[in-house]
């Protein structure tokens, strides 16, 4: 009968912690990932994060969410690099952009795309005074 109590107690007081535990791990609201290698050919270095909680262009409340990736590497022929944004703020608005350069003895290149929508909140904004919202609202 005690030796019952026992594990009951035991088993109850190792519970807890794992559950609140992984309701931490639930629950993160960013990661971050970053690899840099160099070797007789060249660099690379390769970065990547993405959060829950403001969109990053202004504060929504804790409602928005961003990830970013970014890539470079430079060797014997060139340089180059490419990335990706995106985001949503808790108004309905979101953007994406994505990107590449390059350059090297034969030349150069760039290219960019680009797209946005405006939130859901229609009028004035209150920190900008520009009409319409979302997350470039607060640039304009």
């Amino acid at each position: 009968m005690h030796r019952n109590v026992r594990r009951i107690v035991a088993a109850g007081a190792l519970a807890l912690p794992l559950t609140l535990g992984a309701a931490g791990i639930a629950s993160a609201d960013s990661y971050d990932s970053s690899t840099v290698s160099a070797g007789p050919d060249g660099v690379t270095t390769s970065s990547t994060h993405a959060s829950t909680g403001t969109s990053g262009a202004r504060d929504d409340g804790g409602n928005g969410a961003n990830y970013d990736q970014n890539n470079s590497s430079a060797g014997p022929d060139g340089a180059g690099n490419d990335y990706t944004h995106a985001a949503a703020d808790g108004n309905g608005g979101a953007s994406y952009e994505q990107g590449s350069n390059w350059a090297g003895p034969d030349g150069a290149t760039s290219s960019h795309t680009g797209s946005s929508t405006g939130g859901s909140d229609s009028g004035t904004d209150s920190d900008t005074g520009n009409g319409g919202g979302g997350l470039l609202g607060g640039l304009l």
